[in-house]
């Protein structure tokens, strides 16, 4: 079979590759602030909205619709149609998957028909191309039609820091045939078929016996957002019962409490109290109500941001079979028994033994996949004059990182970035605006380097990649200020909410100074406290 590919020859002056909730973040500020650029928007998926197109359908957001999206438009609606008819305040609303997706479809064909944006759905960009000065080239999946583009300004990578979700990706470890092996999806899927009039023998039927005990066994892989997500979601909608579920998990986490928690900042506010010291500013954040383990005796080792509310880590606590030995590597069957054997990644563990003599069905529910945190997470977000990348600058939810990254964009088309002021503190005359973003706006550090003279800085990089945002965006420090203030994806759009920039800042001087930290970072960081004491108290 021979594949004729056509050629079509396109025009932009950003080619955005993805149309997930970052590059669309990212694109809706780009459109606001260049309403006469040209955009580009392709995307593998059939639709908008990145990982929410695959995800399992009973999955809400974490963190409440308000600071989540893009910055044009609410996602949680009118206020007014919450409050009568949903009777819920504003804050309170954590969007669907179906509203997501909808929100997002209704964004970009609002730009498609307003002749701002082509969208190019089902096609692949291939990012071992080289990128020449004027044009690159994509291609549609079923490799008909091949699409020429010529780039006048920038190739924009959206989807550096796609998430991994089981939906897409097989565990990492071997599972034998016959291992009765489910994603959340199907999970999703298995109670609607339950619902389904017809349907003689439905799910909860299957699964009670005639003393009201189950045949079936769920086993939860995962300790992330999914697997918690997962856990309530057996116990809610399929009625499973706390005995009948079995969670394995790898490394205990911290959650923020939805009801107490002060928002992303509040981490990074108690590390900078903590001298970086992550179990302890945990422990205070913990003692304050903002963070809750899932049992009081077992220490959680890592924290990725999950939001859970007070109902869910209620339905979570309700599992007593927890089984605690590290990652899994293998799920064997025994061919002579019956027997499946679960077997882990430490080696001082032993295999967990499920018999097959105790009649029930096991059913494993794979929610190992690393999400967003794929190990992409140190790229150059400006690698040339040609590219981007987009990435966390701050902690989640991610849009305001996106929207800030396209304020900088923004700056250096209009010419008002502060490029004299980056200059002095790179102590270089000769760096170029993109060279001064590729030195002085990183990505948020997920994994804190080796070297102690940069672990407290790494740490603290959120803090002060936030103050660098606003001293460089523009000569007056006002104008970065007031955008974020306007920003309804910003922290600091909620009323009260202080930025504490310069306070911050000079706090991380006075430790770094006391815990060894690079001296010329600290001079740095002491330009930027200065620059932005008009900010003194906000």
């Amino acid at each position: 079979l021979i594949i004729q590919t056509m050629i079509k020859r396109l025009v932009c002056d950003y080619l955005i590759i993805g149309s997930g909730a970052a590059p669309l973040a990212f694109l809706d500020t780009l459109l606001t602030e260049l309403p006469n650029k040209k955009f580009i928007v392709v995307d593998k998926k059939a639709r908008p909205g990145g990982q929410w197109v695959d995800a399992y359908d009973f999955v809400h957001l974490h963190q409440p619709s308000i600071v989540y999206g893009i910055t044009s438009k609410a996602l949680e609606g009118n206020w007014a149609k919450l409050l009568f008819t949903k009777f819920m305040l504003p804050w309170q609303h954590r969007a669907s998957k179906e509203e997501l997706l909808t929100y997002f479809q209704e964004f970009v064909t609002a730009k498609c028909q307003s002749g701002k944006v082509e969208y190019f759905p089902e096609c692949v960009y291939d990012f071992d191309q080289e990128l020449d000065m004027k044009s690159a080239t994509f291609t549609s999946l079923d490799g008909q039609q091949s699409y020429s583009v010529e780039i006048r300004e920038k190739l924009i990578n959206g989807v550096h820091g796609e998430c991994i979700i089981p939906s897409l990706n097989p565990p990492a470890f071997p599972v034998d045939t016959g291992i009765n092996l489910m994603t959340p999806n199907e999970i999703y899927a298995m109670q609607q078929l339950s619902r389904m009039p017809n349907f003689v023998k439905n799910v909860k039927d299957a699964c009670v016996g005639a003393e009201g005990t189950m045949d079936r066994h769920f086993i939860v892989l995962g300790a992330g957002k999914t697997a918690m997500d997962t856990v309530v979601f057996l116990q809610t909608a399929l009625g499973v019962a706390p005995s009948d579920i079995s969670w394995v998990i790898s490394n205990d986490v911290w959650m923020l409490s939805r009801e107490n928690s002060k928002g992303p900042f509040g981490y990074a506010k108690a590390l900078l109290d903590a001298n970086n010291d992550k179990e302890k500013a945990a422990l205070a954040m913990e003692a304050q109500g903002q963070f809750v383990r899932l049992d009081t005796d077992v220490l959680p080792t890592r924290f990725r941001f999950p939001v859970v509310g007070a109902e869910e880590i209620a339905l979570m606590r309700k599992i007593d079979h927890k089984i605690r030995r590290g990652r899994v590597s293998s799920i064997r069957l025994d061919n002579n028994n019956g027997d499946i054997r679960v077997a882990f990644s430490k080696e001082d563990q032993d295999d967990w033994v499920l018999s097959k003599s105790n009649e029930k069905e096991h059913i494993f529910v794979h929610c190992t996949s690393p999400g967003p945190f794929n190990g992409n997470d140190n790229a150059l977000l400006f690698p040339s004059e040609r590219e981007m990348t987009l990435n966390l600058l701050f902690a989640p939810p991610i849009s305001i990182s996106m929207s800030c990254l396209a304020m900088l964009e923004t700056a250096r088309q209009r010419g008002t970035l502060d490029v004299a002021f980056g200059r002095n503190i790179l102590e270089n005359n000769n760096v170029s605006p993109n060279e001064i973003l590729q030195e002085l706006i990183q990505s948020m550090v997920l994994a804190s380097s080796e070297d102690k003279e940069s672990i407290f800085l790494d740490g603290m990089r959120s803090t002060i990649t936030q103050a660098m945002f606003v001293a460089l965006l523009d000569e007056d420090p006002m104008v970065g200020y007031r955008w974020l203030k306007s920003n309804r994806l910003s922290m600091l759009s909620i009323p009260n909410f202080r930025g504490r920039f310069v306070e911050d800042l000079e706090s991380i001087i006075d430790k770094g100074k006391d815990l060894g930290s690079d001296s010329k970072k600290l001079k740095m960081i002491q330009k930027v406290a200065e620059k932005l004491e008009p900010l003194r108290g906000k």
